[in-house]
């Protein structure tokens, strides 16, 4: 049966024949995602979340953010700080189910705002995603209407595609060795750089990064498959953009924020973001009632670069890092989620992440610098093992 809810439509349908994986292959059209976690239980990983097509596209960087709408298809700029700007453009529609995410935008946000091999901001706005239940193996169909249209969405060919579509064949690739971008002599030179920095007490520690590069080749869902067995994480990613595929195991949260409920790793600002009286930690997760003068996507502002990336010193050490690192950071330090319509959000720390892009595989690795660290063995203990056992593969 399909249910109608003010502006969203919403199937269910028994998946106990179904998972994710098989969702996602049988889903069709492009700029595909999925978002999922190794811990499939009421709490954590419940839900995984699958779509195609988004409705639209914001990428920014600097201070320039473009909407591209593929319905209409024309682009849209907004000059200013990216994301205030990403706040006032995201469509808000308030909806009442027991899902965190019905739909809304899904990408990620750059640990700065310079032009670089990939956008600062980058997030695909999907109006229809598939839920899969874990815990009661049901997959929900859900279509937010974002814009008011008169015509329905077509709940019953998204139903059609997950049950009847034909299996697919083997898909193969081939990830290359990876290469250091980085001398282990220019990272010692960096790491004694940083300590000079220390030294004179400008700040206390630092997460320096370098970047790898491998060849890839072949097919890249097959990639993030053997990704997802070999580091199995609270934080699983796979986005398709139009000029690069990102896809990650990431064991560590940035910020979430469900109802007036923040929870985030870092404790850093926390008082800025959170009513102070609200504030409690329980092991490394801090947890606060979020301030009613603010916006979800607001605690990325405050909270972004996370603690475990810069130390409690964040604007001396995001200001080192710039001094030091020989090139913008990819997406090493950043967040990866989503900001649902509802105005919830959840995202994880941008690590063990690949980014897929012109036939190579770029990554990065970091270390924590502090004044007692020897820069080569830093350089050894933070080689990168995403998979470095699994140079080629295929799966069904």
């Amino acid at each position: 049966m399909i249910k109608h809810k003010l502006r969203t439509t919403i199937k269910k349908i028994n998946g106990d024949c179904l998972t994710p994986v098989l969702i996602f292959n049988r889903l069709q059209g492009k700029r595909k995602f999925l978002l999922e976690s190794s811990a499939k239980h009421e709490t954590t990983g419940r839900y995984s979340f699958i779509g195609a097509n988004p409705r639209k596209t914001y990428t920014g960087s600097n201070k320039t953010l473009t909407e591209y709408s593929y319905l209409t298809d024309r682009s849209y700029s907004y000059e200013g700080d990216l994301v205030n700007l990403l706040k006032q453009v995201m469509p808000r529609i308030s909806t009442n189910t027991e899902y965190p995410f019905t739909g809304g935008a899904i990408g990620y946000i750059r640990f700065n705002r310079e032009q670089a091999d990939i956008p600062a901001i980058n997030f695909h706005v999907y109006d229809t995603i598939v839920i899969f239940d874990h815990v009661t193996d049901e997959v929900t169909i859900i279509h937010t209407n974002i814009e008011a249209e008169v015509k329905e969405p077509c709940i019953e060919e998204v139903m059609h595609q997950i049950i009847n579509a034909d299996t697919l064949l083997p898909q193969e690739f081939l990830l290359g060795r990876f290469t250091e971008q980085t001398s282990k002599k220019e990272w010692t030179g960096q790491v004694e750089q940083l300590q000079k920095m220390i030294a004179a007490g400008e700040l206390t520690e630092v997460v320096l990064s370098r970047r790898l590069l491998a060849d890839f080749s072949g097919d890249a869902f097959s990639l993030y498959r053997a990704l997802r067995v070999k580091h199995p994480s609270p934080y699983l990613y796979y986005i398709e953009f139009d000029d690069h595929t990102v896809i990650g195991a990431s064991p560590t949260s940035v910020v979430g924020v469900h109802g007036h409920v923040l929870k985030t790793n870092a404790s850093t600002n926390i008082q800025d973001v959170c009513l102070r009286d609200t504030i409690q930690q329980k092991d490394d997760v801090i947890s606060g009632v979020l301030s009613p003068a603010l916006h979800a996507i607001d605690a990325l502002t405050y909270l972004l670069p996370a603690d475990i990336v810069t130390g409690k010193q964040k604007q001396q050490a995001e200001e080192a890092i710039q001094k030091t690192e020989q090139s913008q950071r990819a997406l090493y330090g950043g967040a990866i989620g989503y900001i649902g319509f509802n105005g919830q959000i959840d995202f994880a720390l941008a690590s063990r992440t690949l980014i897929l892009q012109q036939g190579k595989a770029l990554t990065e690795t970091g270390a924590t610098v502090t004044a007692e660290s020897v820069g080569s063995i830093l350089y050894e203990h933070s080689q990168v093992d995403l998979l470095s056992e699994m140079v080629k593969g295929r799966t069904s």
